[in-house]
């Protein structure tokens, strides 16, 4: 990592949550046609994809960052 990206890193962890999860919301959606499939297998890429077109299409449903870390850290053990 750059150093400007390292600074602007450390300066985006001190923010308040919820601005961290705007930030994090906004810099996702700037990759909105990003092609990743280099660095994910395919089985993942379905998934990737399945997962995409539920959220689109309102079958997924968004979940908070607390949330979501709480079932990452349920998931691990």
């Amino acid at each position: 990592m750059s150093a400007i990206n390292e600074k602007i890193f450390i300066e985006a962890l001190s923010l308040p949550l919820n601005a961290r999860v705007e930030l994090v919301r906004r810099l996702l959606t700037s990759l909105k046609g990003v092609d990743f499939a280099d660095d994910v297998s395919e089985t993942w890429r379905g998934e990737i994809e399945s997962r995409r077109q539920d959220f689109a299409t309102g079958k997924g449903k968004e979940v908070s960052a607390d949330e979501a870390l709480r079932r990452a850290e349920v998931a691990i053990g």
